[in-house]
């Protein structure tokens, strides 16, 4: 999405009504994945940084809430919604006018308290895996320094342990590493600590990134109902 953008309102299978927004102006986030769609990651940060274009950006998403019929509000930022120093104020907006709230994250900030308050106010929370051990991690998603893989688990269980809205874990598959009988076995472990609602499974599926780590849609799909398998019969 563009910066500081508002999408066309849109319905999903249940008929909701619903906006996609991006409250950032590039690509601010913890991670600099090769794998990403929107390609390097602009200012690798985990600080909450001002952005002069909010202000405007909080007038325009109020019009939108009153003058259009929306059920649900998706914040999909091209980045990190925390280095938004004001993403609790665009949050609060929304709830104000009594529309649902969903937002999606890389995971890790979730432990921080400031933040688990922020998305206890949420109706659904997408958190997001892609590789299952510590040396993936480091090589394809390329974290800021002192990040670890078992700190990515460990802050998406806490965090969900406590959550009372819907938990999403959105799983990229990646060929070679993803994609194997192990990494499957890893994830479907993973699922069980993390006991998420939901799944979402997809492989990059466009230009480059379908080349270098696309997989095709028959393995997509086992390894969906295998995952999906996991969801259901967490204990």
């Amino acid at each position: 999405m563009k910066p500081f953008s508002i999408s066309e309102t849109y319905s999903n299978d249940h008929s909701e009504r619903i906006i996609d927004i991006n409250p950032l102006p590039d690509n601010y986030c913890t991670f600099d994945c090769v794998f990403c769609p929107l390609g390097r990651t602009r200012k690798k940060t985990d600080k909450p940084h001002n952005f002069t274009e909010t202000e405007t950006f909080l007038d325009k998403l109020n019009k939108a809430l009153t003058n259009k019929d929306i059920d649900l509000v998706f914040i999909n930022p091209d980045g990190e919604i925390f280095t938004q120093s004001r993403i609790s104020e665009i949050v609060h907006l929304i709830r104000n006018h009594h529309v649902k709230v969903r937002v999606i994250s890389n995971g890790y900030l979730f432990n921080k308290e400031e933040y688990r308050h922020l998305l206890d106010s949420c109706d659904e929370v997408i958190g997001e895996l892609a590789v299952t051990n510590e040396e993936d991690f480091q090589k394809l998603q390329r974290p800021l320094p002192g990040y670890t893989f078992e700190n990515l688990l460990s802050n998406m269980s806490s965090f969900n342990s406590q959550y009372q809205g819907k938990f999403i874990l959105d799983i990229t598959i990646l060929r070679n590493y993803s994609d194997t009988n192990e990494a499957v076995g890893r994830f479907q472990e993973f699922i069980q600590r993390i006991q998420p609602d939901k799944i979402f499974v997809h492989t990059p599926g466009k230009g480059k990134l379908k080349s270098a780590f696309g997989i095709n849609h028959a393995k997509l799909q086992e390894i969906r109902t295998l995952l999906n398998v996991a969801v259901t019969t967490q204990e």
